[in-house]
């Protein structure tokens, strides 16, 4: 094998740029890594993460996935131009059903073209994907479907936006519904029904940070994993979770209870204490070379807790 062969990604195998800044180099690592896992290991996790851009319902995949086909940046034919989605997702069913996912995988860039009213054409980039799911002869032209039948389907556009951005997603479900409702395999009736969605990346990073992905034990697919959340946090592409949390084992405790009678009924008032005491937390840090060391003793007041409690 050749020097760095091993290591060639996604992107560079089909001669996209691979700048560090290349929206193509970020889909091939995201990407890339889940079509090296099982579904369920992550990718399953991910579709889950996003978002319908009018319902706001997350994406559900309804049936059993028994195998996945990937195919980074295939093109179509979808009227006078071509169409070049950056992923698109063949999730296999049993009973010879599918779904199809579509990927849409922006960086630090927005929708290549818009909507343009002044021509019959769809012109949107998101609309123009829209065309590929939606139309059984043009998906067709990359990806073997004979004998399947389309139980589901969804583009998702992938983005570094803190919110959805809604007017962006709008602008190409209407467009793509206005010029295809006259058309005889239109089965819309109306531009929110399309099954577009968005997802962050930072929503990827959140899942994999939140969730417990790893086993005791590092293995292969831990190590990808690993790679997708390291990627998407050297390219800023997460998001700031608040402290650690402390260690609770390490905090004494006090407790005393008091029970006080209410003769002019039956109910009793009575009242729990908390004595909370936290350990001694270090702070360091560098003044002109040289190393200062502060501890702060960090103590919780008494915590009182009444209630009332019917006997």
């Amino acid at each position: 094998m050749e020097a760095g062969a091993g290591r060639m990604t996604f992107s560079e195998i089909h001669s996209k740029l691979t700048t560090v800044d290349s929206e193509d180099l970020l889909t091939s690592d995201i990407f890339g890594c889940c079509s090296f896992l099982n579904y369920n290991d992550l990718l399953e996790h991910v579709l889950r993460e996003s978002v319908h851009f009018n319902s706001k319902d997350n994406l559900c995949i309804p049936k059993t996935v028994i195998s996945e086909e990937y195919l980074f940046w295939p093109r179509f034919r979808t009227g006078r131009s071509q169409t070049e989605p950056d992923v698109l997702i063949m999730l296999r069913h049993p009973g010879n059903q599918c779904t199809l996912v579509l990927i849409e995988a922006k960086f630090n860039s927005d929708k290549s073209s818009e909507a343009d009213y002044t021509s019959e054409d769809v012109t949107d980039q998101l609309a123009r994907e829209l065309m590929i799911i939606e139309n059984q002869g043009v998906c067709g032209q990359s990806l073997s479907l004979e004998g399947f039948e389309i139980a589901s389907k969804a583009l998702i556009y992938v983005t570094a936006h803190d919110v959805i951005p809604e007017k962006a997603l709008e602008a190409s479900s209407f467009e793509f519904f206005e010029k295809t409702r006259c058309l005889e395999n239109a089965s819309y009736e109306d531009a929110s029904e399309l099954p577009l969605y968005w997802l962050p990346w930072w929503k990827i990073e959140q899942l994999i940070s939140r969730n417990n992905f790893f086993s005791a034990e590092e293995t292969a697919k831990d190590r990808i994993i690993k790679h997708v959340q390291e990627v998407l946090r050297v390219k800023k592409l997460c998001r700031f979770y608040g402290l650690n949390p402390l260690n609770f084992n390490s905090i004494a405790y006090s407790y005393s209870s008091t029970v006080k009678a209410r003769f002019e009924s039956d109910r009793y008032a009575k009242s729990y204490t908390f004595d909370t005491m936290f350990p001694k937390i270090p702070f360091r840090y560098q003044i002109s070379g040289k190393e200062r060391s502060y501890n702060f003793g960090l103590v919780i007041p008494k915590i009182c807790s009444n209630y009332q409690l019917e006997e």
